[in-house]
């Protein structure tokens, strides 16, 4: 049951993002549109949506989480409806968090393995997460670690959101 729980906390989450960037292999294509300051500008803005999302995550704010996705936002997760807009990521959002309302996040570490952006306002990236949980107050804690599939577009303010994401939990070994 609690990985269950979980796999739904993941999806209610949103978009499992990478805060270390150490870890990221970044690539910009490159036609006389992007200059390296882009680049490192919307690297600046990516890694604020990464921060975004590890802090929603955590607390479990469903209005920030499903802020996350831009208006026709796609999420795919294992075993789950797939939620194909904003409002289908919110009402999700909000069902999980009303289901399961003593379950605390305690941790959530995404990890980046390839970043791509482009010059026309899109990045591609991939990678793995861990997260530990508790389904109550004194239970024991849980571990997960999932691998996630991210598509995300570039706003007109210069801010990024999450188009498209496909996740898998699996129970942390």
């Amino acid at each position: 049951m609690g990985q269950k729980r979980l796999l739904m906390f993941v999806r209610a989450s949103g978009c499992v993002c990478a805060i270390v960037a150490s870890s990221v292999t970044f690539a910009s294509f490159k036609n006389g549109k992007t200059s390296d300051v882009t680049l490192a500008q919307d690297m600046v803005e990516i890694e604020k949506f990464h921060r975004r999302d590890v802090a929603a995550t955590v607390s479990r704010d469903t209005k920030a989480l499903t802020e996350l996705f831009t208006d026709d936002g796609v999420r795919l997760s294992q075993g789950e409806s797939d939620d194909i807009g904003k409002e289908a990521i919110r009402a999700t959002n909000e069902r999980f968090k009303a289901a399961t309302p003593e379950l605390r996040v305690l941790s959530y570490l995404p990890e980046t393995r390839e970043l791509t952006v482009t010059n026309d306002g899109w990045a591609f990236e991939w990678g793995y997460f861990t997260a530990s949980y508790v389904e109550s107050a004194g239970a024991e804690e849980k571990r997960v670690r999932g691998k996630r599939l991210m598509v995300l577009k570039k706003q007109p303010d210069g801010s990024w959101k999450c188009a498209r994401l496909m996740s898998v939990v699996n129970p942390a070994k």
